[in-house]
């Protein structure tokens, strides 16, 4: 593969990580604590809920671009043995890095689908319930994310 292709290959790897896990991790680290201040009103509900929906089409997108750049970065790796071949620590790393992007799109469409948190929160009955399953969904997303991006880590040391 041609080294300019590579190069596009990581950066949109990249790209897609600090949309998709930063969205989570800033939602954590900061606008859910600062939110939370005030409580749980409507107009707070009211935001995180329009912030959800409006986000949805981001993290689509970012998860699109994992799997395009992910799938070229993986077959010019020289520690890619093959499908299913575990042979070495960064096959590995890469095995455990791949079943917590699969929990992150399992949490999503749990936390999004079934309990439909974003939704509920705007609502009038439920809400604080809703927020407090928001909460958690964030939470949980963002720690996956950062072991996700811990294990990117370690596998470019091998």
């Amino acid at each position: 593969m041609p080294q300019i292709l590579i190069a596009l290959s990581v950066w949109l790897h990249s790209l897609a990580s600090v949309v998709l896990i930063g969205h989570f991790v800033l939602l954590a680290l900061i606008y859910l604590p600062a939110m939370a201040k005030s409580g749980p009103d409507a107009q707070t509900r009211a935001l995180l809920s329009e912030i959800s929906r409006r986000s949805r089409l981001w993290m689509y997108a970012s998860l699109f671009a994992f799997i395009i750049s992910g799938i070229a970065l993986m077959l010019v790796d020289p520690n890619y043995l093959g499908v299913g071949n575990f042979g070495n620590p960064w096959s590995m790393l890469m095995l455990v890095k791949h079943v917590l992007v699969l929990v992150m799109i399992a949490l999503g469409f749990w936390f999004n689908a079934i309990l439909r948190v974003g939704p509920l929160m705007s609502s009038n009955s439920g809400s604080d319930l809703a927020f407090e399953r928001f909460r958690k969904y964030v939470y949980l997303m963002a720690a996956c994310g950062v072991l996700i991006l811990l294990l990117t880590a370690l596998a470019q040391i091998q």
